[in-house]
């Protein structure tokens, strides 16, 4: 042991934002390229030659939206989660498999109007050996409609009312609404891709409940992304403490925090910014009713989710690490921030999803694809002494996985005639 700082590589290879119904045309060829996903790769075949060419480079977690090969829209086709998850399982025997949640578009809303909100989020009860995956981000954007009931009721949601045991009444006390309305969250978006469609917050505490007890029952793992903060974490937080839902009751969880995303969670500015949502993330390791007892071990995955229109203002002077004072684009400053000793990060992610492009030593854009992002993270990565980690034991127990498997050890004897496990009261769900 050395005491190098590693990062577990990871690739957010498709996404649900940069799609050709999702942008409309602005006349800039560049842009107007970008954001229709000119670059993102859709065919199967296309997907998993790029993921073993990234497997080769280190990539360790691989993070997948369905896209229709043929339209290039947003899916909620589990066929084709399964046709990426499986083939990948077996070519790529070390790597962790996410599926994307926060899914919109007019062929996603076509498919919830036909079969109900669970629709977006039906891939995280696909069990691993069938198409699944290890994760599942579960709070999509469009789940934080409950934490806007709770500010429109209770006011806004400051970190320190968070923190509070104020904030536990307010678990207890809420019970979501089934008014039904048009969602649409503030966030940096194109055209189209903050349009979540018509639910309600019952609908979504419902989707979210029963998206937690499928991963459960499967003996998977919990992950969630960060879109708006201090909101995500008031949601996450929800999450874990509230009595039906339990996030992270297995021992585990992994929070991706997207920074750009939404003026609620923007790019950093300097690395002390970083560092302040990333220790806000690690403190759901503890119960507010016990802060001082670790109850589920947290990992971060960070990733720059800058628009291409954003890029410019994003181009500025780094303020740590082997590189401070030149300028760089929002992704290498991201891996920068990373790649510090105290940084706090565990999974460095880049791709198609976040930045559809790179930015060159002069600010200007450029195509890319997801093997041009590996090399410049781990370009920036090794100029600031941290590593890429590899080996599949330590990534296996760093990202908390162990505390699953004890979890599910100790459940088998407590069973040990295979009685099933129902934790919770299973409730039909609703929908619009």
């Amino acid at each position: 042991m050395t005491g190098e700082k590693s990062l577990i590589l990871g690739c957010a290879s498709t996404g649900a934002k940069f799609t050709p119904g999702n942008h409309r045309a602005t006349g800039d060829v560049l842009i107007d390229q970008i954001s229709t996903g000119a670059t993102i790769k859709n065919s199967p075949l296309a997907l998993l030659a790029e993921a073993e060419a990234l497997y080769g480079m280190g990539c360790r977690y691989y993070h997948y939206h369905a896209r229709n090969p043929r339209t290039h829209e947003q899916s909620t086709s589990n066929d084709i989660y399964q046709q990426i998850s499986r083939p990948l399982q077996r070519r790529c025997r070390e790597m962790l498999i996410s599926f994307g949640a926060s899914r919109n578009g007019p062929e996603v809303r076509e498919s919830i109007a036909r079969f109900g909100e669970w629709e977006r989020i039906s891939q995280s009860s696909l069990p691993l050996h069938l198409g699944g995956s290890h994760f599942v981000t579960l709070q999509a954007a469009v789940e934080l409609q409950l934490m806007c009931e709770v500010e429109r009721r209770y006011g806004d949601l400051s970190l320190d009312f968070i923190d509070s045991a104020d904030f536990l009444k307010v678990v207890a006390d809420y019970k979501p609404s089934d008014r039904l309305t048009t969602t649409s969250l503030e966030t940096y978006s194109t055209s189209n891709g903050a349009n979540y469609g018509r639910t309600s917050p019952l609908i979504q505490f419902e989707v979210y409940r029963n998206a937690i007890q499928a991963r459960q029952r499967l003996g998977l793992f919990h992950e969630v992304e960060w879109v708006q903060f201090p909101r995500s974490y008031a949601m996450t937080r929800y999450a874990v403490e509230h009595p039906q839902m339990r996030l992270g009751g297995s021992g585990q969880l992994n929070i991706t925090l997207l920074f750009g995303f939404s003026p609620r969670l923007p790019f950093p500015k300097t690395y002390a910014e970083f560092k302040h949502v990333v220790d806000n993330a690690r403190k759901l390791e503890h119960d507010l009713a016990e802060p001082g007892v670790k109850k589920r071990h947290v990992t971060i995955t960070v990733g720059a989710a800058v628009l291409p229109e954003q890029a410019g203002e994003h181009f500025t002077s780094l303020d740590v690490g082997a590189r401070r004072g030149q300028a760089a684009c929002a992704l290498r400053r991201l891996a920068t921030y990373a790649a510090q000793p105290d940084s706090g990060v565990d999974v460095l992610r880049f791709g198609m999803e976040d930045t559809p492009y790179s930015v060159d030593s002069h600010g200007e854009l450029r195509l890319a694809d997801n093997c041009e992002l590996a090399e410049t993270v781990i370009n920036e990565m090794t100029a600031n002494g941290a590593r890429v980690e590899s080996d599949h034991d330590v990534i296996f127990d760093r990202m908390g996985l162990n505390w699953v498997k004890q979890s599910l050890f100790f459940e088998q004897r407590q069973r040990p005639l295979g009685e099933p496990a129902t934790p919770f009261p299973a409730r039909p769900l609703q929908s619009a």
